[in-house]
């Protein structure tokens, strides 16, 4: 039987395409889960004078071996929590009918602050990366879903997202700005900004039209992991020789 939380998150889910957990991680988890995210921070920084620096975000998992390379303990925390039960329990019952309900990890990033600049982001789906026929991508939108497990490891109020937007298509207004020479406006029609506290989690649809905005102070850390639901593989047998 689903508990009122659960049902009350997939609810949220599916209106909004988005909901926050508070607290998820108390102040020892929260400590512990930073450190080792900063293990690869520390080392990009050190390797790098763009990685770390001009950008607002590291991979923890394609980059694995070279960031945890003097510490491989780190990245066994970190890959075990973003595989375990109780992160995958929010996840479940996200997926459309005809998908897998078991979500497939496909990356791990750690948003951080940049030490070079500050600049806001642009307004996307993630359904357009690779997509640039926006009737190709209206389809991705339509029948597939990916969605975003963050935490914030310290205060986090920089994302931005359209409630509603994962559930339907752009307006003219908005593809205009996501798909135009404008995309880092302040002036998207009924955006929310989403302010997590130091422990507090967040699941969002990857393809709702959300952006975040960048800068070199406060200090950020927050963790996020892409997972995509699968439709299921059909077999083909092959046919009995005549």
């Amino acid at each position: 039987m689903m508990s009122s939380s659960a049902r009350d998150r997939m609810d949220a889910f599916r209106a909004h395409g988005f909901f926050v957990v508070r607290a998820f991680l108390d102040d020892a988890e929260r400590a512990a889960l930073r450190r080792a995210c900063d293990v690869a921070l520390v080392d990009a920084r050190a390797r790098s004078v763009e990685t770390g620096h001009s950008t607002p975000r590291i991979s923890l998992l394609t980059d694995g071996a070279t960031c945890f390379q003097d510490d491989p303990r780190a990245l066994e925390r970190i890959a075990g929590f973003v595989g375990s039960g109780r992160v995958c329990e929010l996840l479940s019952g996200l997926s459309r009918p005809g998908e897998e309900d078991t979500p497939r990890l496909k990356d791990a990033h750690y948003y951080h602050e940049q030490t070079r600049r500050d600049w806001d982001g642009d307004w996307h789906r993630d359904s357009q990366f690779g997509q640039p026929d926006p009737e190709v991508e209206r389809a991705v939108v339509a029948t597939t879903t990916a969605v975003h497990f963050r935490v914030a490891l310290e205060d986090d109020d920089r994302l931005e997202i359209v409630p509603g937007s994962h559930a339907r298509w752009d307006t003219p207004d908005e593809l205009r700005i996501r798909r135009g020479a404008d995309r880092a406006t302040p002036d998207m029609q009924d955006a929310a900004r989403l302010a997590l506290r130091a422990g507090d989690a967040c699941v969002f649809h990857a393809w709702s039209i959300h952006r975040a905005t960048y800068r070199r102070a406060p200090l950020r850390r927050t963790i996020d992991a892409l997972y995509a639901f699968a439709r299921p593989a059909v077999r083909q047998w092959p046919s009995p020789a005549a």
